[in-house]
């Protein structure tokens, strides 16, 4: 049974060649020392909006990271809010997902010892009319890693012109207590890729290729094994 692993591996990296980035915010628009956000809020790739209710002062910069960056992307910036003061405040941000479907959220994220350790994720399906919380609060770790969301069961994210995602932050300690985030991305997988009538890419159909290669040299290799046992 060993080729049919080989055979989910190879379509695993099919699956990972057909996801592509719908919108993305790398943060390193803003200069150095602004707040505000009418810098750090500029999507980099793609379409967007993004906007914040924490206080404009509280609504920094700081040094990035290259945790699911863009290949290219210098570490640059990342966006920084601070200050207990804003506990229960969020990050929002709208996306129109129209093509695409297996939608996906991930950033770079990190935290002060006193800043928000209690972050949950909403998503909207009507352009923040309402929200819904996916999952359990994540709390970030002080170094920069990779947070993401797979929104791939939510089938009303699919080919939605008013979707929308949202981080409401909580458990702040301190006036200086921060979360930084970076490298922003919005992702899915083009819905024509879903279509079996659709011709693959020349990307999809070299993998596919080399999976049915694989299932067809291992069994070829067994086929000549059991030859041999039965000549002996």
């Amino acid at each position: 049974m060993r080729y049919v692993s080989l055979t989910v591996i190879f379509l695993c990296l099919v699956s990972i060649a057909n996801a592509e980035v719908i919108s993305l915010w790398n943060f390193n628009d803003a200069t150095a020392g602004t707040s505000g956000g009418e810098q750090e809020f500029l999507v980099d790739y793609g379409t967007g909006t993004m906007a914040s209710n924490f206080e404009e002062a509280n609504i920094q910069n700081s040094g990035g990271s290259t945790v699911n960056g863009f290949p290219g992307d210098p570490a640059g910036l990342a966006l920084l809010l601070k200050d207990r003061d804003n506990n229960g405040h969020n990050l929002t941000w709208m996306v129109d997902t129209t093509g695409f479907s297996a939608i996906s959220i991930s950033f770079a994220t990190r935290r002060t010892g006193t800043g928000f350790n209690s972050n949950q994720f909403f998503y909207s399906i009507d352009s923040g009319l309402s929200w819904f919380g996916y999952g359990s609060p994540y709390e970030p770790a002080t170094d920069f890693g990779l947070q993401s969301f797979d929104l791939g069961k939510i089938d009303a994210l699919n080919n939605n012109p008013w979707a929308g995602f949202r981080i409401v932050f909580d458990g702040a300690t301190s006036y200086s207590g921060n979360n930084r985030i970076d490298n922003l991305v919005v992702s899915g997988t083009p819905i024509s890729y879903t279509d079996p009538t659709t011709v693959p890419e020349p990307a999809t159909a070299v993998l596919v290729g080399f999976g049915l290669l694989g299932v067809l040299v291992i069994r070829r290799k067994q086929r000549s094994c059991k030859i041999d046992r039965y000549h002996r």
